[in-house]
């Protein structure tokens, strides 16, 4: 079955990329504990969570499009999570967002960030946990610059 282009691209426009359930599980926690940090920026990337002080930035990652779907949806491997009509442009996308990823990741520490990288499915998990590695490193860095 082949899907009108009209249609797809209607579910794709749909996709949020920001304020995703996930981050706003993360952000709630963050503030109940008192962390308080910027959701807009202009660092490269774009993070979702930003604690400037500390020189954090914290990126809420979708599995789907940050190349961590075939974990959670039982695959074998990122390969076999392709095996379905025109897989190569869905891969291709995907390894692109992968490599952005590490491009930004090592801009942003070049800079003197620490980049913290959370699943989207890992909040969703254990928000809890996901807080408190937020908060650790954090605290972490507000101590080594006082």
């Amino acid at each position: 079955m082949t899907r009108d282009p009209a249609v797809t691209s209607r579910i794709m426009s749909s996709v949020r990329s920001t304020g995703t359930r996930p981050e706003l599980i993360l952000r709630r926690e963050l503030f109940r504990r008192g962390l308080r940090y910027r959701v807009r920026s202009t660092l490269i990337g774009r993070p979702d969570v930003v604690f400037p002080g500390a020189r954090v930035a914290c990126f809420v990652d979708g599995d789907r499009w940050h190349g961590n779907g075939w974990r959670i949806r039982g695959f074998d491997s990122f390969e076999d999570e392709f095996a379905h009509r025109n897989s190569d442009f869905w891969k291709q996308k995907i390894i692109r967002n992968m490599a952005r990823d590490v491009e930004v990741t090592d801009k942003l520490q070049s800079d003197g960030w620490l980049v913290i990288r959370i699943w989207a499915s890992d909040v969703e998990a254990d928000p809890i946990a996901v807080a408190d590695k937020v908060e650790r490193s954090v605290l972490d860095r507000r101590a080594r610059t006082t």
